[in-house]
């Protein structure tokens, strides 16, 4: 499900089935080479927008949590907590964090949500076919990941 009016109001009728949250993580920046972290956040966008279509009605995409690449740590540890802690808190039992950003991993052990980061590709000069393959076999992992989060469930 996406965070558009016509999916929140099946979530409203739903709930107990829609127990997931994917929160995209998105870095900006206008300082240097501006195009990696670019790429950075048209991947995940990508790979978000395949996981709302692959479990739609199990899950919720919400809008990208953007941050300054400049941020300080402990400030975006201590915003993407407070993230968690509200949806947990409104019934939400698992959040996932999708990233590229590799500063994330260095500070998995604080984040209270479930980090998954994976690699950035770019996606410049490369055929159709060839873009979706790799997101296929990327999907192939954040599926594993997903499906062992819902197996702690039961």
């Amino acid at each position: 499900m996406k965070w558009v009016s016509a999916d929140i109001e099946m979530y409203m009728k739903a709930r107990e089935y829609v127990d997931t949250v994917i929160v995209p993580l998105i870095p900006i920046t206008f300082k240097g080479d501006m195009i990696p972290t670019v790429e950075m956040g048209e991947f995940i966008s990508i790979l978000a927008s395949e996981l709302e279509r692959e479990y739609k009605g199990r899950l919720i995409v919400l809008p990208a949590f953007t941050y300054l690449r400049e941020e300080e740590p402990s400030t975006l540890i201590n915003r993407v907590n407070l993230w968690n802690n509200n949806l947990l808190q409104d019934g939400i039992k698992n959040v996932v964090l999708l990233t590229s950003d590799s500063d994330w991993k260095l500070n998995e052990k604080d984040v209270q949500a479930t980090l998954l980061w994976v690699p950035s590709i770019s996606f410049k000069d490369l055929d159709k076919k060839y873009i979706e393959q790799m997101v296929k076999s990327q999907m192939k992992s954040i599926h594993s990941l997903v499906i062992n989060l819902w197996k702690k469930e039961s």
